[in-house]
């Protein structure tokens, strides 16, 4: 078995890696933004409770950003990696965004 076919195999499953890292990302990001305001778990009803949510969301938040950039590129996915710190970059914003649109639209 050659030592260059292996590699192959692993650079055609790349695209297919990054596209499931990018549909995590988004998931995650979103239930993180759902959890710190309170639309999934307890909503905050004090500020300080509001703050705590806020924080933990973000701590975990930057764990998964560093930790799974971490991880893809100590398992050398170029492509995986770059979409995972383009996704965690954007996708919060894109949801925010999302959030106050549809929240100004209800109200």
């Amino acid at each position: 078995m050659s030592a260059i076919r292996p590699r192959g195999q692993a650079k055609l499953a790349g695209g297919h890696v990054a596209a499931i890292v990018v549909l995590v990302d988004l998931l995650v990001c979103a239930v993180l933004l759902l959890a710190s305001v309170g639309v999934i778990g307890t909503e905050p009803t004090t500020r300080a409770e509001e703050t705590a949510a806020w924080q933990s969301a973000g701590q975990l938040y930057f764990g998964w950003l560093v930790v799974g950039a971490t991880s893809l590129a100590l398992l050398r996915m170029p492509k995986a990696l770059l979409a995972h710190v383009s996704t965690m970059l954007l996708s919060p914003i894109t949801l925010f965004v999302l959030l106050l649109l549809l929240s100004s639209g209800l109200g």
